[in-house]
């Protein structure tokens, strides 16, 4: 396991609140091996590869403390954590999740009880802290409290960055992973790749202080066009009571539809205790990664690449799994001396090879469950509960991977029937 032996530390919160500017900034102005831009998971998982191959590492983050503002839900699959190496300490964890319960829009319920805990509900701010921790520990440096205002680029490669703020510094690098997240201001702004926005959600979540009649290991999902246009809606409930309450939208003003779900839903507005605390927002790429996620000098990850399932909008196990290899690569490419986009090439198709047929599938579902009307997903819903397809899912252990879930589940006559049933339903005017 990637952090055997490493444990959170309980003053580790306290840590990553102190900043030296002068030092860090005067230390920049040289040349590093490898500068990561953005301290969220996907940075700092990069930046653990690659220290972990001896090669200097430097992260920039432009909050002065790792983990906020945090915009994430922090519901993860259990198996993804396992398969990256993950041990979550148990001081993170704000719950254990087992069961699904999908509404549809007129109120019909599903729900899939998997028996035994799928995903975790962890605490964002710690997790990311922690991710950064096992960074340090590996020889990682971070640099809190300064923005990369763009990419150094000379002769059509990129050699580092250039830091915005007070004082500004050109920071030279072999390699500069860019893990800046949805924003992807070092793309816009530069045009070094071929960057575009595609099928952007926003989600707003916000927390409410008591959750009544939700299962405790039990995550809501409400579908619906009059509540979450585009997208779903959420509650998961947390083990002290409170829950995380959100949703996503392509249209509309999300905090009016986050209050008209808290407040008019024939379903959720008698769990949830309105107004929200903590609102946060945060936009969302469905629409499948990058053409392109490596240049001359360059990689991209996570969300600044799109790295996202189009399905459910998770970025995280898709995200690190990305990650690792931009650390790996980009450590190889200092090693070998050579950073150019032929070298750096071996990172796309290291993560195309893992995850591209996740996309496609994912890509293709979005776009199926997008062209559905809120009676066809009635109707979906009503076969799903004549065939009893709740019992057909049950065995599912991993959430991530939709091939595995795909072909785990047409091994089972009930679930296969109720696809194809679904499928044709859909058809129907």
């Amino acid at each position: 396991m990637w952090n055997k032996g490493l444990r959170f530390t309980q003053n580790v919160a306290e840590r990553f609140r102190t900043v030296d500017l002068g030092k860090h900034v005067t230390a920049l102005r040289e040349s590093v091996d490898i500068v990561v831009v953005g301290g969220g998971p996907c940075g700092s998982f990069s930046a653990l590869a690659a220290a972990r191959q001896g090669v200097e590492v430097c992260v920039v983050e432009e909050h002065t403390e790792i983990g906020t503002p945090s915009h994430c839900a922090g519901h993860i699959s259990i198996h993804g954590l396992k398969t990256l190496g993950i041990e979550i300490p148990s001081n993170m964890i704000e719950n254990k999740i087992r069961m699904a319960k999908f509404y549809s829009p007129s109120g019909r319920e599903l729900c899939i009880d998997c028996k035994k805990p799928v995903t975790y509900v962890i605490n964002r701010v710690l997790f990311d802290q922690y991710l950064a921790e096992l960074a340090e520990r590996a020889g990682a440096s971070y640099l809190k409290g300064v923005s990369a205002s763009s990419l150094l680029v000379c002769s059509n490669r990129v050699q580092g960055i250039v830091t915005g703020g007070s004082e500004e510094a050109k920071v030279k690098a072999k390699v500069v992973i860019d893990a800046e997240g949805t924003a992807a201001g070092l793309l816009r702004r530069s045009h070094f790749l071929d960057w575009r926005e595609s099928a952007i959600v926003t989600g707003v979540q916000g927390y409410s202080s008591r959750a009544t009649d939700v299962a405790p290991e039990s995550v809501e999902i409400y579908l619906g066009n009059d509540y979450a246009p585009g997208f779903f809606a959420w509650i998961i409930p947390t083990q002290d009571g409170n829950a995380k309450v959100g949703l996503a939208t392509d249209r509309g003003n999300p905090r009016t539809l986050l209050e008209r779900f808290c407040t008019k839903h024939p379903v959720a507005s008698k769990k949830i205790q309105n107004p929200l605390g903590d609102v946060s927002f945060h936009p969302i790429p469905l629409g499948g990664p990058l053409s392109r996620t490596y240049g001359d000098g360059l990689i991209v990850v996570g969300d600044a690449a799109s790295q996202v399932k189009p399905t459910t909008g998770g970025g995280v196990v898709f995200g690190l799994t990305c990650s690792r290899i931009a650390g790996e690569t980009a450590a190889e490419a200092v090693e070998a001396g050579d950073y150019s986009s032929r070298f750096l090439s071996k990172y796309q198709s290291l993560w195309k090879e893992k995850l591209g047929g996740e996309f496609r599938i994912g890509r293709l579902t979005r776009q199926i469950l997008n062209g559905l009307s809120d009676r066809k997903v009635d109707r979906i819903f009503s076969i799903g509960r004549w065939l009893h397809v709740e019992d057909a899912f049950g065995e599912i252990t991993e959430i991530d991977f939709e091939e595995r879930i795909l072909e785990t589940s047409l091994r089972k006559p009930r679930a296969a029937l109720s696809l194809v049933c679904s499928v044709f339903s859909s058809l129907l005017p």
